[in-house]
């Protein structure tokens, strides 16, 4: 909160934090109440990465969203904001966007998720078993999803398909995914692979797809189990605030030229 302090202006409540830290680099999402100037109150979710320099942290990315319709509160912070969901309902029909994943600049960080295996787990599990293992999974993947501001743009069998407005928030997720699956279930090991792109992608009816998309999942289809690989877009993005082994030249399908990924260190 210290460094809130010396931004000034405004003040947050916090009612609810999680975090995570990994050496110097930490990460958190955070519920509250926005307190600015003469404004009543209002509920805000904040989410970012710092990194820890001596005993202090200092912020890397931060990321404000407030459910507020106010014209006190446009006018005061400077930008339109929704609420109602018949006009959130609007902005989608035309936008053909899943909103909340929008970054400020335009772009949004796609990321794929796989069971590597997922063949052979079902064949030594059994059909019960396994299915009792994707809802285990699967509902890992959706609060880790919601609990870092992303949105889940479709589940395909036994991976998803995940979008983000930030690539700060988008690898803090995947780190937890990574962290919260790793353990296993019922002591059969889960090895997840997972593949992180940010870029401009086309989109119709709440869905992306394009080029970007299609790099995205091409990456997530060369990690390993276990593996998180970024590519170049997502490593200038994160400018160093998140450790990442060295690039890993890879041709993709589809695809011409070569590709750059980054393993992230994430254990």
């Amino acid at each position: 909160m210290a460094e809130f302090r010396e931004l000034g202006g405004f003040e947050i409540e916090v009612q609810e934090i999680w975090g995570y830290q990994e050496a110097s680099v930490g990460w958190f999402a955070s519920q509250g109440l926005f307190k600015i100037g003469s404004l009543t109150p209002f509920p805000v979710r904040v989410t970012g990465i710092v990194h820890q320099e001596g005993l202090d942290w200092r912020f890397v990315h931060l990321q404000f969203s407030e459910p507020v319709d106010s014209p006190e509160v446009e006018q005061t912070l400077g930008r339109p904001m929704t609420s109602a969901v018949d006009d959130i309902l609007t902005l989608v029909k035309d936008n053909d966007l899943p909103l909340q994943a929008l970054g400020s600049d335009g772009t949004v960080t796609i990321m794929f998720t796989d069971i590597e295996g997922s063949t052979k787990l079902l064949e030594s599990l059994g059909e019960h078993r396994w299915l009792e293992l994707l809802r285990w999974h699967d509902g890992v993947v959706r609060l880790q999803t919601g609990v870092f501001g992303g949105v889940v743009v479709k589940g395909q069998g036994d991976g998803f398909m995940l979008a983000f407005p930030a690539v700060g928030s988008a690898t803090a997720c995947a780190i937890a995914i990574q962290r919260s699956l790793s353990s296993g279930w019922n002591g059969v090991t889960l090895p997840i692979r997972i593949g992180l792109h940010c870029g401009k992608p086309s989109a119709e009816n709440g869905d992306y797809f394009g080029r970007e998309v299609v790099v995205a999942a091409r990456v997530s289809g060369e990690a390993e189990g276990g593996e998180i690989l970024v590519t170049e877009a997502v490593q200038q993005r994160l400018g160093g605030s998140i450790p990442l082994l060295g690039a890993r030249i890879l041709s993709l399908k589809g695809l011409t030229g070569e590709f750059p990924a980054f393993p992230l260190i994430w254990q």
